[in-house]
């Protein structure tokens, strides 16, 4: 059964629901953020996703054990923090 494609908004990548530090956009991380067009969570419900499996930038796809996540816009926060990480490297 194929995996249902659902939008994420005002995203950030965490590397655990007890985690609220930011991570880079890898296996393993989760994603959190707002769905939108999940069959069983309402629209703008905050998530925390399954662990990463695969990452396709060209799409701006991320796929989890369950779900593919197409990525919307990162949250202000995420978007601060990589900048300043991209700038400390």
């Amino acid at each position: 059964m194929p995996k249902p494609l659902v939008a994420i908004e005002n995203w950030a990548v965490v590397q655990s629901v007890i985690s609220e530090t930011f991570k880079e956009l890898r296996p393993g991380t989760r994603l959190r953020g707002y769905v939108i067009g999940h069959a069983t969570l309402p629209n703008t419900k905050l998530v925390y996703t399954s662990p990463i499996l695969n990452i396709d930038l060209s799409e701006g796809v991320v796929e989890t054990h369950n779900t593919l996540y197409q990525l919307g816009h990162a949250s202000d926060d995420y978007k601060s923090w990589e900048r300043r990480t991209i700038s400390a490297a």
